[in-house]
């Protein structure tokens, strides 16, 4: 297999500098400051976080200036059917001051008038650094979809992993990036398309954990992640050094990570040569929209890789915990030992990139010192790249790309929708894509993290024929006694307790049957599918009615169809009334003291039918 699509091959921004701030187009400017109030005030009208009126199509809110004069801000939009989800029409929003007099909303006025006014926000200076380091950096990178040729839809799907930009459609931190500068947005940010070359150490296997799938051979898989020449330097470093080799396992991370935290954190480690750094690699990676991880540009056939990174970007910390990164082998060998044995899933169609092999520095091995310091900041993990599963005729996008609408104003689907027909595409995808999540939370009992990027549409010729799934290793929710087969999943990698109380929704077992049918219907219904219901209403005028119509069509067909499961389509019943949703928003503002949960209204229960 070949190099990547040229335009990334070739593409060079390295002429691209930080002018694209300091000397910045004011329309563009204003552009992306309204979409980052937007999705502020469509996020916090949501969670119920401000109060509102409501009058003619527009949102009211009232606040105060600096003298303590009564402002109002006026924003077009409603709720929509999908889940009660606010969305803001593409007018601007307005600011009318005590005299009556009207200005197009600015952020900071935002900010001054409406946020820090939020009482007891513990973290509102985060919040507040968040929302302005995602204006700053969608405005330098708005420059980059003008290097892409139109139609978009005719990219594969490498291509399509670095034009797709916009980021989270619903947090209004979408592109906060905390620790990047300007300049490491530019190097390493997915819409440049810069080319990476990772940094290789020698990690002694004192500090280390490791884990493989069973699909490889685990000593000669990191080496196939190198050149001859790259293996050869890596030896003489070691013998340089009066090391020995089988002491040592080779271990990549992201430059960005090196450069920033490693060589500080593990300074003791590195003087004491129980970490050595090789060199970087010569083959070259770009980013995915999730940004650590990374395409191989010669060899586009050959794994992803996921790094950690000491970032904050969408309000997550993105660093790789060695428990997480050690069960993703554990985890995706399941599903796929699954997926093989039952007859449903092989009739979908659907596959898994499984994760395959995974490094990490082990923290409880480090001195109490900077073990905290150190806790998940190297660490890897190889997934298998989509190029070995797609058959010839198909080619593929991430699922988030089919509600991206291009600044000619037109959905990259567009021309899909106009040959096939709307109502037919609608449908198929619908159909291709909600199966096989309902298989693994009906038919195994498994709930899955399938949200826009974490679900590939693949199709042939823009016809939707199946998908991938990805993106496992802390992806998955059960509850064991309630599994299809609850003798074969895995003896897990626990969570530690200090990562159970910094993030508490992060957790693979648990009782609560509905926290496991929550975690796919969050991810799948409420996220990825109801961005697309609204586009659609949005652009093509395509009834979200219609749309959850057609969604509970094809959920009841799948449960007729399958009847033998008929227990757990009880257990995780995806008609309730109603599901419970994490805050985004609220957790960033006022922290992780109290898990900021709400329950929304779920589209998909007025389609559901009486049992007989």
């Amino acid at each position: 297999m070949g190099h990547l699509h040229p335009t990334l091959a070739q593409n060079n921004h390295s002429s691209v500098s930080t002018l694209a701030w300091q000397q910045p187009d004011q329309a563009v400017i204003q552009k992306v400051e309204q979409r980052v109030i937007k999705q502020l005030l469509q996020a916090l009208i949501y969670e119920e976080v401000i109060a509102t009126q409501y009058e003619n199509g527009r949102f009211i809110i009232h606040a105060q200036d600096q003298n303590q004069q009564a402002v109002q801000y006026f924003a077009t939009g409603k709720h929509y059917l999908s889940f009660g989800l606010v969305r803001m029409s593409e007018q601007d929003v307005i600011r009318q001051d005590h005299t009556g007099q009207r200005s197009i909303a600015q952020l900071n006025s935002i900010v001054d008038e409406i946020i820090r006014v939020i009482p007891n926000a513990a973290k509102l200076e985060d919040f507040i650094h968040e929302l302005k380091r995602t204006f700053i950096h969608d405005v330098q990178s708005q420059h980059c979809q003008n290097q892409y040729a139109l139609p978009a839809a005719q990219h594969d799907y490498d291509v399509l992993e670095t034009y797709l930009m916009d980021g989270h459609p619903y947090h209004p931190c979408y592109k906060s990036r905390v620790g990047f500068s300007l300049q490491d947005n530019l190097k390493y940010g997915v819409e440049y398309a810069q080319p990476i070359h990772l940094v290789w150490l020698a990690v002694h296997h004192s500090l280390l954990s490791e884990n493989a799938s069973v699909s490889i051979d685990a000593d000669q898989f990191l080496q196939q992640q190198l050149t001859e020449k790259d293996v050869e330097t890596f030896n003489l470093i070691l013998k340089k050094n009066h090391l020995n080799t089988a002491e040592y396992t080779c271990l990549p991370v992201h430059p960005w990570q090196w450069e920033s935290t490693l060589v500080h954190t593990f300074f003791e480690e590195i003087a004491a040569q129980k970490i050595v750094y090789l060199a970087r690699g010569s083959d070259s990676y770009i980013a995915q929209q999730s940004l650590r991880t990374l395409t191989n540009v010669q060899h586009p056939e050959k794994p992803y890789i996921k790094l950690s990174m000491s970032l904050t970007n969408t309000s997550s910390s993105r660093i790789l915990a060695s428990h997480a990164a050690m069960n993703g082998p554990l985890i995706t060998d399941w599903l796929q030992g699954l997926i093989e044995k039952s007859d449903i899933a092989q009739s979908l169609d659907f596959a898994i990139l499984r994760e395959v092999h995974a490094t990490a520095v082990d923290f409880t091995k480090l001195p109490t010192s900077h073990a905290k310091q150190a806790y998940g900041t190297i660490g890897s993990l190889w997934r298998e790249s989509i190029h070995t599963y797609l058959k010839p005729e198909e080619d593929a996008i991430p699922l988030n790309g089919v509600s991206h609408v291009q600044r000619d104003g037109q959905l990259l689907i567009q021309p899909w929708l106009d040959e096939h027909g709307s109502e037919a595409w609608i449908e198929q995808f619908l159909s291709v894509v909600i199966q096989p999540i309902l298989f693994l939370l009906h038919a195994e009992g498994i709930g899955s993290e399938s949200h826009g990027q974490n679900i590939i549409l693949v199709h042939q010729h823009g016809w939707p024929t199946r998908i991938i799934l990805k993106d496992f290793h802390d992806g998955v929710r059960f509850t064991p006694e309630h599994l299809a087969h609850p003798n074969e999943y895995p003896d897990l990698h626990a969570l530690p307790t200090e990562h159970a109380k910094a993030n508490r929704m992060s957790f693979i077992l648990t009782d609560d049957l509905n926290a496991v049918r929550d975690f796919s219907c969050a991810c799948l219904f409420f996220v990825a599918l109801s961005d697309i219901a609204m586009t659609l209403q949005q652009k093509i005028n395509f009834s979200e009615h219609q749309f959850w119509q057609k969604a509970a069509d094809i959920i009841h067909h799948f449960q007729q169809q399958h009847p033998e499961h008929q227990n757990r389509y009880e257990k995780f019943d995806v008609f309730a009334p109603q599901f419970c949703i994490e805050s985004l928003t609220k957790r960033r503002l006022f922290g992780d003291a109290e898990v900021q949960l709400r329950l929304v209204n779920n589209p998909l229960h007025p389609f559901r039918q009486a049992v007989v």
